[in-house]
């Protein structure tokens, strides 16, 4: 059985920065929950992580009240983290003030670095019948309204968006950049500095939410328009952040950078962030290191869960599995750790979470579980190089 002893506890709130820039990795329904922000924090003690966006009205009402069914145990499930570096930003999402405003304040006291609202999904569940999300880059003064809200709890607000939202894709081409500038105008007003920016359109209908990471081309010339246009605020470039050399290009012109489905697609990769972008030690030597860490979090999160009553919801053993299921994306093994790793859940909780953890990864070679985290030296493609170019001159 894997055994390494850890404490946890939620931080305080920090600055994440890099020579002042930050790498972040986005909010993304159903991957970046409690569980994979621990483990990727056990990867990299710099980033800045983000929840999965939590709706407003699951907590509280129209009105602003806290909806009875929200016992104590139970908001500790929305909000409750692990972060001893305080690196950790709360996403909400919502088009009403007042229940923003609450659902902020119920958040205040677990210490988040900042609450961020969701102004960039366009799925039609949020952005149509939701009436959030990306639907809100058409309604800058509600924007404002609502971040004004939520800053009041007393927690800094930012703003992730897009570049703009368009009702379908034959309205992708001509899109004004003066609606964008002023978006981020009226919503800069009410004193949100930072925006993490999608570079690409919102198409609002006929397009999933998977098409619209990729049929929107990337439009970086328009994000770095707001840099010259607002020197006063921070902007995060979000969109294809895909390798260190992408990043680093993106770090030179902006605030920050944003990575996305990459970080989850094989999050090993990232592990050297700390020391190729912030200078910092890699806090883990490789995965057999990872495993054992995260081994002894897992095996906390269910003894928990069997302390705390019949009342108390479980977490479910593949949602604690889930973030590990990439780690070894490319390597010898990596298939036959997951088919492992799957026929070990299925054997229920007579087999204790470190030795699933340890059996599973007895599939795996030696040398793939003891392998240091690779280094990434910069490297300047002539084709990042014209595209920085490009963006320079749009600052100008």
């Amino acid at each position: 059985m894997f055994v390494v002893a850890a404490t946890t506890h939620v931080g305080r709130a920090v600055t994440t920065s890099v020579r002042g820039r930050s790498f972040e990795v986005a909010p993304m329904m159903d991957y970046t929950d409690r569980h994979f922000r621990y483990m990727f924090r056990l990867l990299s003690r710099e980033a800045t992580l983000y929840t999965e966006m939590i709706a407003a009205n699951a907590l509280v009402d129209p009105r602003g009240s806290r909806r009875p069914e929200l016992c104590a145990s139970r908001l500790e499930g929305f909000y409750g983290y692990d972060d001893p570096y305080g690196r950790t930003v709360l996403q909400l999402g919502g088009a009403c003030p007042t229940q923003l405003g609450a659902a902020a304040e119920l958040a205040a006291p677990f210490g988040y670095a900042a609450i961020n609202l969701n102004c960039g999904c366009p799925s039609d569940r949020v952005a149509g019948s939701g009436c959030f999300g990306a639907a809100l880059m058409n309604d800058a003064p509600r924007v404002a309204a609502c971040c004004e809200a939520i800053a009041s709890a007393g927690v800094p607000a930012t703003v992730k968006c897009r570049v703009g939202a368009v009702d379908a894709v034959r309205d992708l081409d001509g899109y004004p950049y003066e609606r964008l500038r002023d978006f981020v105008g009226e919503v800069a007003r009410v004193g949100v500095r930072r925006f993490q920016v999608h570079a690409r359109l919102a198409v609002l209908s006929g397009l999933s939410p998977d098409k619209n990471r990729k049929v929107p081309p990337l439009r970086p010339d328009l994000v770095a328009r707001l840099v010259a246009d607002f020197p006063d605020l921070e902007f995060v470039f979000n969109g294809q952040v895909d390798s260190f050399d992408v990043a680093r290009h993106r770090l030179d012109l902006y605030d920050g950078v944003m990575v996305g489905r990459d970080a989850c697609k094989r999050p090993w990769y990232w592990t050297s962030l700390d020391a190729d972008l912030f200078g910092r030690p890699t806090p883990v030597d490789c995965r057999r290191e990872l495993l054992r860490a995260y081994a002894d979090y897992g095996t906390r999160v269910e003894r928990r869960d069997e302390g705390g009553g019949r009342r108390k919801k479980k977490t479910p053993r593949r949602a604690l599995l889930k973030p590990l299921l990439n780690l070894f994306h490319g390597d010898p093994g990596a298939a036959a750790f997951k088919r492992r790793v799957d026929a070990l859940a299925k054997e229920g909780p007579s087999l204790e979470f470190g030795d699933l953890l340890a059996r599973a990864a007895d599939v795996l070679p030696d040398h793939v579980l003891d392998a240091p985290p690779v280094r990434h030296p910069p490297v300047l493609a002539d084709a990042s190089r014209s595209s920085s170019s490009s963006e320079m001159i749009m600052m100008m």
